[in-house]
């Protein structure tokens, strides 16, 4: 990072609440602060913050835990440049026999129009702290939030699939549904979607790319099957996901 960039980053750090740098350690690592706790409208602080990324940019993520689920590591669009969507899809999809497709479907198709997404992500952001599912605050150096994953080498799904290729499925999903990254648990990660899937036939082929990114979201619910899956997912501007 030049020092003129790192100087205007630490600026911003002096209006924020109590928290600390993660990165970078050194160059290309990204620049990383994390609240020392949960914080005071914290999904304030996450819309004003997502507001001025193309300023700053610093991503904004709630995270249900300070620290202890990630290792910042390399720099934004290099991390990630090997992985594919499509490619990871396709290759977990022909490991198993993944029902009710006897063959690889392809990606779903996209959205035909994508809305606002900061809409759907300020409210997803103001329901996770109502809840109490993330109230700390972190900044990621990444220029799209899909990246962050990836950047900060987060482990909650480390068991199935790897930070990189997580970030090139949300990056996918941006593009075609307006994704937003939010917030992250320990192993749950909670997104917005501001152009949710409209046909039927579209949308059973997103399950299958949600079912092949985390299997182990179906089995927390038994009551999501290949039916109710897809007519939720038609009116859910909220996605989210555990893995074991």
């Amino acid at each position: 990072m030049s020092q003129p960039l790192k100087d205007h980053h630490e600026r911003l750090l002096d209006d924020l609440p109590p928290g600390h740098l993660v990165g970078p350690s050194q160059d290309p690592h990204p620049f990383v602060w994390l609240s020392d706790g949960p914080v005071r409208g914290a999904a304030d602080w996450w819309v004003r913050l997502y507001s001025r990324h193309s300023e700053t940019g610093l991503y904004p993520l709630l995270l249900e835990y300070p620290d202890d689920s990630f290792e910042p590591v390399g720099a934004g669009g290099v991390y990630a440049a090997g992985a594919d969507a499509a490619s990871y899809l396709r290759r977990e999809w022909t490991k198993n026999a993944w029902a009710p497709f006897e063959e690889w479907p392809g990606l779903a198709a996209p959205a035909a129009v994508v809305a606002d997404v900061a809409l759907p992500a300020g409210e997803l952001a103001t329901a996770l702290v109502r809840s109490s599912r993330a109230q700390c605050l972190a900044l990621v150096e990444v220029s799209r939030g899909a990246d962050a994953p990836a950047a900060l080498n987060w482990l909650g799904p480390a068991n199935h699939i790897t930070a990189e290729e997580l970030s090139a499925v949300l990056r996918s999903w941006e593009d075609r549904f307006g994704v937003r990254v939010v917030g992250f648990g320990h192993r749950s990660l909670h997104v917005s979607v501001a152009a949710p899937p409209t046909d039927l036939d579209q949308t059973r082929v997103l399950t299958a790319e949600h079912y092949v990114t985390c299997p182990d979201w179906f089995y927390v619910d038994p009551s999501m099957d290949w039916e109710t899956y897809p007519e939720e997912l038609m009116k859910r501007h909220e996605w989210e996901f555990w893995w074991d």
